[in-house]
């Protein structure tokens, strides 16, 4: 055994396999490594399509920002948003409202032509602001509309949303589109959101987490 042990030869046939190896991996290696930066973006695109938000907690892009993923934010101007939850406004205080909490919602919202996007009483009246903030899931299913109040809200409040991602006016034209075609394209030629990619957006950013 100890004569084993001491000759060379069984060494070096172990030793020239042993850089073969690793010759052929690091190959394999740099392979994959071009490979995968190659077709990154087309991965990104075709698993998890556009990312709506900003890269790091408390940043804020806007729609259509959105456009070509993650690596598309670096160098773009981003916003810094801390906005309050829509369920902080259906709790807190009236007080703390920027606007009367019976604002009728119709009056800032239109009024939609599909499931979620109309808020009426029984006696015809428009549903307040926090009525539809209160409604059951099955009246707002998507609960676009709650968080679109939530981000209005944030936004009248003033020094939480920063304008570069998401203004009043731009917020209200989202609704719009969404609540008479059930859907919203952010921006010329993208694929248009759904009534969860809408929230998405609006939680992600933190316009209305």
């Amino acid at each position: 055994m100890s004569n084993q042990e001491n000759t060379s030869r069984p060494d070096t046939p172990d030793a020239s396999a042993e850089n073969t190896t690793q010759g052929v991996s690091e190959s394999r290696r740099r392979l994959l490594v071009r490979g995968g930066m190659a077709a990154g973006p087309v991965i990104l695109t075709l698993t998890s399509g556009p990312v709506l938000g900003g890269l790091n907690p408390g940043e804020c892009i806007s729609p259509s920002q959105t456009l070509s993923g993650a690596l598309s934010h670096r160098g773009t101007k981003v916003g810094k948003c801390n906005g309050r939850s829509p369920g902080y406004w259906k709790t807190c205080s009236a007080s703390n409202w920027p606007i009367p909490q019976t604002t009728p919602f119709h009056s800032i919202f239109a009024v939609g032509t599909l499931e979620g996007t109309r808020f009426f009483n029984g006696d015809g009246s428009m549903m307040t602001m926090i009525q539809v903030l209160t409604v059951l899931g099955y009246v707002d299913p998507y609960r676009v509309a709650f968080h679109c109040i939530g981000a209005y809200l944030n936004i009248l409040k003033g020094g939480m949303i920063d304008p570069i991602a998401l203004t009043a006016e731009a917020l209200i034209a989202m609704w719009r589109e969404y609540a008479l075609t059930g859907k919203y394209t952010p921006y010329a030629g993208a694929t248009p959101w759904d009534g969860p990619q809408i929230v998405n957006y609006l939680t992600s950013n933190y316009i209305a987490p």
